[in-house]
């Protein structure tokens, strides 16, 4: 029982700290172009200079939860931008659409599914993101 404890212990705080170097706030970019396929928890977007992204939107939950939409079309993404693979990647902050901004991550890249600031001012990393 110890044993198993630990490992799932383990695999949490591991799984964690991924998430949070992820959003991690050591290159913020703010990238405009326009979603082509808004899959849940990823979607991607062709930038206005013709770079492809993979954007990492959180759980699908925290999306259901706060009531967000991502829309194909055009749209506007501050967040960390990664290569990962020699693919890019963005951990977005705030994405700007239609008028309306989404919220996903404080200016530190810390995702408000983790923290107490998200989804109404409740604590949601109970549910193993």
């Amino acid at each position: 029982m110890f044993l198993v404890s630990a490992f799932l212990l383990l695999s949490t705080l591991t799984f964690a700290q991924r998430a949070n170097y992820q959003w991690s706030n050591e290159n913020v970019q703010t990238i405009s172009g326009i979603v082509y396929d808004n899959s849940r928890p990823t979607s991607y977007m062709t930038a206005d200079d013709g770079s492809y992204y993979k954007v990492h939107l959180g759980p699908i939950w925290f999306w259901n939860e706060n009531n967000y939409s991502l829309q194909t079309g055009a749209v506007k993404i501050k967040g960390n931008v990664k290569t990962e693979n020699g693919e890019l990647h963005i951990y977005p902050f705030t994405i700007e659409q239609n008028s309306s901004v989404i919220t996903i991550a404080d200016e530190k890249g810390v995702p408000n599914w983790g923290n107490s600031s998200g989804n109404n001012g409740r604590r949601n990393n109970r549910r193993n993101w």
